[in-house]
């Protein structure tokens, strides 16, 4: 019903969508192994939400322009400095900045698939922190799911069942 041209809201990338959904549900499993403090699961929202808003506006995000840094030797030096210690930073931290890196890119596929269908800054910024606040959740739940494992459901939810009944 969405492809016809008469449709008031634009077509929806799904293929993206669902990549991003997909990378949000693997950070949030991989959170709840990292810790189970509600703290840290918070202030990691925070950050998807303000990593939804870099991928959302990347002009306002990205704005700095490096030219006029240069035009003394002190800045320059200082420049230096700081890149070669966010250098030794990111080889200490790699895991850390390629985790990071692929929770970008995910989000900027989708902020350009979205651009690209006509979507406004606003409408794309709500439904990329929806994914990634769903997907996040999601993957926080079903590993919380996996190390405590309901014990009243029926037996054939179980894989001990199916492999009993399989031999």
């Amino acid at each position: 019903m969405l492809d016809r041209k008469t449709s008031p809201t634009p077509k929806l990338p799904w293929a993206s969508l669902a990549l991003l959904f997909l990378t949000y549900v693997t950070f949030g499993w991989l959170l709840y192994d990292a810790t189970r403090d509600r703290q840290v699961w918070l202030l990691s929202a925070l950050g998807v939400v303000i990593l939804g808003g870099f991928v959302s506006y990347p002009s306002r995000s990205v704005s700095l322009s490096f030219g006029g840094f240069f035009k003394t030797d002190t800045r320059a030096f200082i420049l230096i400095v700081l890149g070669s210690v966010g250098s030794v930073f990111l080889l200490t931290q790699l895991q850390l900045f390629v985790d990071v890196v692929v929770l970008c890119t995910a989000g900027l596929l989708v902020s350009l698939d979205l651009k690209g269908k006509g979507w406004s800054k606003s409408m794309s910024f709500l439904l990329i922190i929806g994914c990634q606040l769903l997907g996040m959740c999601t993957g926080l739940y079903l590993n919380n799911l996996h190390a405590h494992p309901p014990t009243n459901l029926p037996e054939y939810f179980y894989l001990e069942y199916w492999i009993h009944f399989i031999r």
